[in-house]
């Protein structure tokens, strides 16, 4: 099922990057860490921990990774339904499994700089690729908090962001997306195969937005984008924001940049319980605000 090998294919995919120095071996190159999983799915508490110590401890040599976990609607039961799932992210993972040419889709599964993928808990194969990939770094995202609108308005309680990039490389039309993530969630699972069971998650993703499209050949990227406001149940230190660039046809991502939340705009207190077991609910509207009004995945 594996439609790429894990290091075989990194350098030509991006062979219109510039390749660091060997002097500059030391540099961490951003990789993009997609993990689709749920918590339904027998097999991905085990992925589900692999990726949040791989996050945290950031020790790829190389690479700093910026994970994000889309939590799929498939394996949800009358016994346990993910209160993270959407189906915007079983729609997000389809339309990887139809550019790679998959025979179907399954969890958990992981999905690197929109490159390669393979079953999202083997270790090995994950930490090879994302060195490998972070030695090809990508053009930075730039998330920086912008004053108004040209049309002097602000979004009732969220705000503005500008997202810059510059120097793309990209040989088809390509999506901008914005996605708000949540660290240090836990899962304590009461029903399904994973009764019983409880593990650490990183960076689970609440909303996708497509923020905007550049036409093949744009070598930069300049556009506002708007936030809503956070929902109270979410920890406002632990939210940030994640902007990539992705091409709609390969769908590898060609740049990509990640800030905290609190760096871009005001933000409440956060809840006064723990985030440890915390269940969040579905994905909200994102910037109108779910998931699923986030189209072309």
């Amino acid at each position: 099922m594996m439609a790429f090998a894990a290091v075989c294919v990194c350098a030509p995919a991006r062979a219109q990057q510039t390749a660091p120095a060997a002097a500059d071996s030391s540099a961490r190159g951003a990789v993009l860490v997609e993990l689709f999983t749920s918590e339904g799915c027998p097999h991905c508490p085990e992925a589900d921990a692999m990726l949040e110590k791989l996050y945290s401890e950031q020790s790829i040599d190389g690479a700093q990774i910026i994970a994000l976990e889309e939590h799929v609607d498939y394996w949800d039961r009358e016994a346990w339904v993910d209160h993270y799932s959407s189906p915007a992210f079983t729609q997000r993972q389809r339309a990887y499994a139809d550019a790679m040419d998959l025979e179907s889709l399954y969890t958990p599964q992981m999905i690197v700089d929109g490159l390669v993928e393979f079953v999202g808990n083997n270790a090995s194969r994950a930490r090879a690729t994302i060195s490998a990939l972070g030695r090809v770094p990508l053009p930075a995202v730039r998330i920086l908090p912008a004053a108004a609108a040209p049309d002097g308005k602000q979004p009732a309680g969220g705000a503005l962001v500008r997202l810059e990039a510059r120097d793309l490389a990209h040989d088809s039309p390509s999506d901008v997306f914005l996605v708000l993530a949540e660290d240090k969630l836990f899962s304590r699972v009461s029903g399904g195969s994973n009764a019983g069971d409880s593990w650490p998650h990183s960076s689970i993703a609440h909303w996708f937005h497509l923020a905007g499209q550049l036409p093949s050949g744009s070598k930069d990227l300049a556009l506002l984008a708007a936030i809503g406001a956070p929902k109270a149940e979410w920890r406002a230190e632990n939210l940030r924001l994640i902007a990539f660039v992705q091409e709609e046809e390969t769908r590898r991502i060609i740049a990509l940049g990640s800030v905290r939340l609190a760096d871009v705009m005001a933000l409440p207190v956060g809840p006064s319980t723990p985030a440890a077991g915390r269940v969040a609910p579905a994905p909200p509207a994102a910037v109108s605000n779910s998931p699923a009004a986030s189209s072309n995945f």
